[in-house]
């Protein structure tokens, strides 16, 4: 079994990625047509690496106990793999300290939980929250949610017609009373990463805190929150190789220490009377109850899973990988790319023509490959960019070759054939 608190069982080598996709059981599992699958959809989900699957099981065999309560031996073992993936995930993306890491149970979560703090703490009527039509709904709902319990404003920071960001537009939208800016690191639609330093930048020169949806960004891209002087950041473990059910937000330790709870129970508090309870200090006063040990402990494991590799390797293999995609796609004469003014980093979303988005991942199903097509959580922005379907994405990991862009191509262009007879 892996062992969770140090490396997960995953010895250092090279990017090889024939070895990379023997550590991933799934990806081995074929069709009725005897074909591998190609899985394409990286952006809703990764698959796991068999260390991680190792993880879980060896707690849940091994050490099953809740965490930071128990004397005996599993309780300890438990709680010290657990607080591991807290220092694993801040030297990951260079914060302070451990106690600046938050752990939920995901991305929406977590930018619930902000959202929720945040404006219990500094939101009042007609205070100001700037979201951009780019972001997933998971970083737009949450703030439309505090404009209708606390009177906020929510102003949508309009994208240009190529899909683009333009900083220079913050001129137009912070004022005195905005309080908060919530943007994406890298859209799970375009594939766009905005111009981060110099939006927060932008955003703290005028008194703003602002908030980073790295949901999609943090398996792609070196993420240093010191550098980038953001306040808080979020992300989820599923998306970066781990399990499902953790996830967790950063923040600067000064401005955490300003916010109150957002959940009551057990671990949360440093003492209760009868009326009155005193919240604990940070980072527990934020994480009620029992968490999702065994999740959080895989996280972990997945951090590690990835320090095995260069990531300036990792960067140019998905970018390869990503661009020989945009070209073979290009290619096809029933193929429209959706706009990207920039690389496009892990994602290639396309139309085909004569087809509905659906239609097309669910032709390509019999070719034994994994395509998400609808609005994928993002309808402001298809408004913007009038697709009003939706699109077919394309979504890429370590793992992904380009074998695998062959088939996707190949595939693409039998449903074509299928929907001309």
């Amino acid at each position: 079994m892996a062992e969770a608190t140090g490396n997960g069982g995953c010895a250092k080598r090279p990017l090889d990625v024939a070895s990379i996709r023997d550590d991933f059981p799934s990806l081995s599992h074929r069709n009725s047509n005897g074909q591998s699958i190609v899985w394409l959809d990286n952006s809703a989900t990764t698959q796991k690496p068999r260390c991680v699957i190792d993880a879980l099981t060896d707690f849940y065999t091994n050490y099953n106990a809740n965490v930071h309560r128990g004397y005996y031996e599993w309780g300890q073992r438990a709680t010290e793999a657990y607080e591991g993936t807290r220092k694993r995930l801040a030297d990951f993306i260079h914060a302070d300290a451990a106690e600046e890491i938050i752990f939920t149970r995901g991305a929406t979560e977590a930018l619930n939980a902000l959202a929720e703090i945040i404006g219990q703490r500094y939101f009042q009527p007609n205070d100001e929250v700037i979201v951009t039509e780019l972001e997933h709904h998971s970083n737009q709902i949450p703030w439309q949610m505090q404009q209708a319990k606390r009177g906020i404003r929510i102003k949508g920071w309009r994208l240009e017609e190529d899909g683009r960001l333009d900083p220079s537009r913050l001129e137009e939208l912070l004022t005195p009373k905005t309080k908060l800016l919530a943007f994406s690191h890298l859209s799970n639609v375009l594939g766009l990463i905005p111009p981060v330093k110099e939006i927060i930048k932008r955003a703290h020169a005028n008194g703003t805190l602002v908030v980073i949806d790295a949901a999609q960004a943090l398996a792609h891209v070196a993420i240093d929150v010191k550098d980038l002087d953001c306040d808080f950041l979020v992300g989820s473990a599923h998306k970066a190789y781990g399990p499902t059910g953790a996830g967790f937000f950063y923040g600067k330790r000064a401005l955490l220490e300003t916010l109150p709870p957002w959940h009551g129970g057990g671990t949360m508090m440093e003492t209760v009377e009868i009326d009155r309870f005193t919240p604990a200090e940070v980072p527990f006063r934020f994480e009620a109850g029992t968490p999702p040990i065994a999740d959080i402990i895989g996280f972990g494991v997945a951090i590690d899973y990835l320090r095995q590799f260069d990531w300036e390797a990792l960067s140019k293999h998905e970018e390869d990988v990503v661009q020989y995609a945009e070209e073979r796609l290009s290619a096809l004469s029933f193929i429209r790319l959706a706009p990207c003014p920039t690389r496009r980093t892990a994602v290639v979303s396309f139309l085909v023509d004569g087809l509905h988005p659906h239609d097309v991942a669910s032709l390509v199903c019999d070719d034994n490959i994994a395509l998400r097509a609808g609005f994928h959580c993002c309808q402001p922005l298809m408004k913007r960019l009038n697709y009003p379907s939706g699109l077919v994405r394309a979504s890429f990991g370590l793992y992904n070759t380009r074998e695998d862009v062959d088939r996707l191509v190949v595939a693409l262009k039998r449903a074509v054939e299928i929907f001309k007879r």
